[in-house]
């Protein structure tokens, strides 16, 4: 089982997609979990959110 760890974004949605865009290249994920502080920041909270929320 592979699982893959998302913390600490906050907001940055160009940092998270990298991340996602490098979880996909390496063959995903069997689950993901996510440790918090998302979108507790100045740069993107909006859109972050809306993008962790598009991937349930």
């Amino acid at each position: 089982m592979r699982i893959a760890v998302l913390a600490d974004i906050h907001g940055n949605v160009l940092a998270l997609d990298a991340v996602l865009d490098d979880l996909e290249r390496r063959g995903g994920a069997d689950i993901a979990v996510n440790l918090g502080d998302c979108v507790s920041g100045p740069l993107w909270p909006r859109e972050t959110m809306e993008r962790l929320q598009a991937l349930n």
